[in-house]
């Protein structure tokens, strides 16, 4: 071994040297054995550098449902299992203190058995004895999946300057409330262990979720949006300036192919960038901001563009579903015609924003935002013979024959301030202003967590948990805390600026994520599903009307039929409030509903207290609290108590006790006992006369042609019990396992009730 490495040493360094003599040759090499020393030394990193780190986690999971009662719109998934794993990297190389590259990369395996790729062109169909859904429900049933972290990226700093390029599948990025932003303060408990939580111990998991629980912040309510593409962020500029600039084809600005199979429906991130650069619109941003003004003030002026492609025109499936939309235009050849023309929408949002601390013990954030609609109209022309629309053979549409006209600028205002002048009684008072028009998709604005188009809704607990356009109000909260312990109080009061149509829209907090992941339609990245659209036999949920409940009408973007819709990790109902069935029967032939300025009311208390100190113990034995009630009415309601109050149109309440025991510091247990309701006097349903015998004993209010219009009141009583645990069973290892029996009632549709079993396990090593 000697020998060789003297003779790889000698031919290495000393090349012409083998003409010396032997003894002339070891007489050079020991000369020079300081400078191989130093050679040696020169390729390694300096203190502050790393040649290259990897770290990231493999998680094993287990999940079963099983309905001991199921409901017909269930019917497919009475009982499943699914049995994955995911190993996720996160690879960072350094090769000097100046240069930072980083690549993340996720390798999903589905357990279950063996999968094809058969629905990658019918995601909804429901899967055989073949056919495996990925653990994310990646609808194209590829063994390898594009997850949130795959994106490549490099740092590189210099004096005053640093900034990183990155580019990838999901890239998470925020500018301000009116531009892009998220917001949510519906508190996440310890039962629900997310599948991103970040590394920590039990015993940390706890102390941050049972002792304060997270509302603004943090991996859970992080205020960033995600995109596909490339973002450029210049996190230190001369001057205290930033700057951040995007440029993103997300598969969600196609609105010529809007059936959830090349358009994800904004989902927010994974799976933003699979496919092809072929969609038919881009998403342009900007920001340019100043900072330390005042020493803690931050202003910024940001830019969001939405543009699509003028191409969209020559797709089928546009024309088919504009020919529904109300925008006409005079024909070409008789002027005194009015004819379609197809929209396309156009969106530019600019805004001005200042947040930081105006004194130490106080925050603001403010944000004014306008927002702007290009509005390009196809008209129709006898030169376009090879472009037919499918009603007209004699005429058509061109990309570059159109019309285009800017609307009125819409202003919006956001305001948020936060005072910890009173000792232990931090205070945050919220207000909001925006017009109807106003629109900005991957604001705060928006309530959803896709792009959900510009629709004329209402939310529950509408400006206490989600902002919408035509909202204006206040927030207010109280988050004390005290020795083994704290509450929250919350209340928000908040009214529509204009009339708007009476489409409600509620989502279940108790359970709606379980019933979600349940249903063969679940997938995480394409939340625009209808949730029972995946059964067969046509078997359905049997749903309130919404407008057109036959869904053969009506333009696929904007469509609200009701009935029940999956979101990101969520499940929503959506409804029209009648007065009468006279009224249904119009939404049916005309798609006119009724239209109020509506209130939102939200009034909510949550609290915990550490009673281990009772038991003469220093383990930590928590009992947190959680109740809200909340309504929508077309009259001011400062506190909605009851679905029975004058106007009111949905009203509901949410209650859970979760108690948490540390039985040492490595094992804490956990459980859940929740009700959560929603009532309203408001809804109908709209049957089919196939359908009569599921609906025995029933009184119809009128029959039109083939379908019965039913008044069918909502009286939804959720419950859920469970128990769990969370172990460190070794250092950075750990085993989460949750068991929930879950039951929903439908007081007057019983075809809807259901009761159902749900286990999971998650065994988690980080590295």
């Amino acid at each position: 071994m000697r020998k060789t490495i003297a003779s790889l040493l000698v031919a290495s360094t000393f090349g012409a040297s083998w003409a010396l003599t032997p003894q002339l040759q070891i007489d050079s090499i020991n000369a020079s054995l300081d400078t191989l020393s130093n050679n040696m030394e020169s390729t390694l990193m300096g203190k502050d550098d790393l040649p290259l780190a990897v770290s990231g986690y493999l998680a094993f999971r287990v999940k079963n449902f099983h309905y001991s009662e199921p409901s017909p719109w269930a019917q497919n998934d009475l009982s499943r299992t699914a049995v994955d794993a995911v190993l996720n990297m996160n690879i960072v190389a350094m090769p000097n203190s100046y240069m930072t590259l980083w690549t993340n990369m996720s390798f999903p395996f589905d357990l279950s058995g063996t999968y094809s790729n058969a629905l990658g062109k019918q995601p909804t169909q429901v899967p055989t004895h073949d056919e495996r859904v990925m653990y994310d429900h990646s609808t194209d049933y590829y063994s390898a999946t594009i997850n949130e972290e795959m994106n490549f990226g490099v740092d590189i700093r210099a004096g005053v300057f640093g900034a990183y390029v990155t580019a990838g599948g999901v890239i998470w990025a925020n500018a301000s409330p009116l531009t892009m932003w998220e917001r949510e303060t519906n508190p996440r408990f310890a039962w629900q262990y997310e599948l991103f939580e970040d590394e920590k111990t039990v015993s940390t998991y706890y102390k941050e979720k049972v002792f304060k629980p997270v509302k603004e912040g943090g991996r859970a309510f992080w205020t960033n949006r995600s995109f596909g593409g490339v973002f450029a962020n210049f996190y230190q500029l001369p001057f205290n300036m930033k700057a951040q600039f995007l440029v993103s084809q997300p598969a969600d600005a196609d609105i010529g192919a809007r059936d959830g199979l090349r358009m994800y429906g904004g989902q927010p991130g994974e799976l933003e960038m699979s496919g092809g650069y072929d969609f038919s619109g881009s998403i342009y941003h900007g920001r340019i901001a100043k900072e330390k003004i005042a020493d803690n003030l931050t202003l910024g002026v940001n830019y969001m563009g939405v543009i699509f492609d003028n191409d969209i025109v020559y797709q089928p499936e546009y024309l088919q579903q504009m020919k529904y939309f109300t925008n006409t235009c005079p024909s070409e050849t008789d002027p005194t015609v009015q004819v379609p023309c197809p929209p396309i929408l156009n969106n530019h949002v600019v805004s001005m924003d200042i947040k930081g601390n105006v004194t130490p013990k106080l925050y603001l954030m403010a944000d004014v935002g306008v927002s702007m609609t290009d509005s390009v109209k196809f008209l129709r022309t006898t030169d376009a013979v090879d472009y037919k629309d499918g009603e007209n053979t004699n005429n058509g549409f061109l990309a570059d024959y159109y019309k285009s006209s800017m609307n009125t600028p819409q202003v919006g205002v956001y305001v948020k301030a936060q005072s910890k002048y009173i000792e232990g009684w931090p205070m945050t008072v919220e207000a909001i202003y925006l017009p109807k028009d106003f629109y900005s998709p991957y604001s705060l604005s928006n309530p959803s967590r896709f792009n959900s188009w510009r629709k004329d809704e209402a939310y529950l607990n509408g400006g206490s948990m989600r902002y919408t356009p035509n909202m204006a109000g206040l927030n207010f909260k109280l988050e004390p805390t005290f020795n083994r312990g704290y509450f929250d109080f919350q209340y928000g009061l908040h009214r529509q600026v204009e009339e708007g149509q009476d489409v409600i829209f509620f989502n279940y907090r108790l359970n709606g994520r379980n019933m979600w992941e349940s249903s063969n339609s679940w997938t995480k990245h394409k939340p625009l599903f209808i949730a029972d659209s995946g059964n067969a036999d046509g078997a359905a949920y049997i749903a309130r009307t919404g407008i057109y409940s036959n869904s053969e009408k009506g333009v696929k973007q904007y469509r609200q039929q009701g009935g029940l819709y999956g979101g990101t990790w969520e499940l929503w109902e959506s409804f029209v409030a009648f007065d009468d069935a006279s009224q249904v029967y119009k939404a049916e032939q005309t798609g006119e509903v009724p239209s109020h300025t509506k209130w939102s009311s939200y009034l909510s208390f949550m609290g915990g207290y550490d009673i281990g100190g009772w038991f003469g113990t220093d383990r930590t034995i928590m009992m947190t609290g959680y109740a809200a009630i909340s309504g929508l009415s077309t009259t001011i309601a400062p506190i909605a108590y009851s679905e029975s109050q004058k106007d009111m149109l949905l009203w509901s309440f949410y209650g859970q006790f979760e108690p948490s025991v540390a039985v040492t510091p490595t094992f804490h247990m956990v459980g859940i006992l929740g009700l959560e309701t929603f009532r309203s006097e408001h809804a109908y349903t709209s049957v089919a006369y196939s359908t009569l015998p599921h609906l025995k004993g029933s009184t119809f209010k009128e029959q039109v042609n083939e379908f019965y219009y039913k008044k069918a009141p909502i009286n939804y009583l959720e419950t859920a019990i469970g128990l769990g645990f969370d172990w460190d069973f070794a250092d950075r290892a750990g085993l989460h396992v949750r068991y929930k029996w879950m039951t929903h009632s439908d007081e007057v549709i019983s075809e809807n009730d259901w009761h159902s079993h749900y286990i999971s396990a998650e065994a988690k090593a980080w590295f």
